[in-house]
């Protein structure tokens, strides 16, 4: 027997979703509530010179799937030039961060979900509360992300960890 499931379906046309503007801007398209806690979908526009900290997820996996522009994803000790079309496929544990020089929007897809969660903490945060990277590392931990250390030259600028 089926069960029968209270999810709805969900639209989301272009430029609609929860926007979360920073260094890069994340939309996110599919919340952690429209899959009951399974997953969650972003739309991210990253500006050109972006890059992340060296970073974790403890429990989620996240993919990225570039849609335009290209990237340079870090992977443990590997690191991979993804262009258009390009997937990548990140378990939990794994140390990665992402960059790129000249701009890439991706797909990124988080389950179980937490990034929403901690990019509306971090959305909240006054610009002096920002600059405290003790304060901004232990939100980013409450929401499945551990900052690992910053890359050489890095700024650590990213929509997620900048």
């Amino acid at each position: 027997m089926s069960q029968t499931s209270t999810l709805k379906g969900k639209y989301s046309a272009a430029g609609e979703g929860n926007i979360y503007a920073r260094a890069n801007t994340a939309t996110c398209k599919v919340t952690a509530g429209d899959t009951d806690g399974t997953f969650e979908i972003f739309d991210e526009q990253c500006k050109p010179g972006f890059e992340s900290r060296l970073h974790m997820h403890l429990k989620s996996f996240q993919v990225c799937y570039v849609v335009d522009g290209s990237g340079e994803f870090q992977l443990g000790d590997e690191v991979f030039h993804a262009k258009k079309g390009a997937c990548v496929n990140i378990p939990p544990g794994l140390a990665h961060k992402v960059g790129s020089k000249e701009g890439m929007r991706m797909l990124m897809v988080y389950s179980p979900p937490g990034l929403e969660g901690m990019m509306a903490a971090m959305k909240a945060l006054s610009p002096e509360h920002l600059a405290d990277g003790a304060l901004t590392k232990r939100i980013l931990a409450e929401h499945d992300t551990i900052v690992l250390g910053e890359g050489a030259g890095s700024r650590g600028t990213g929509s997620v960890l900048g």
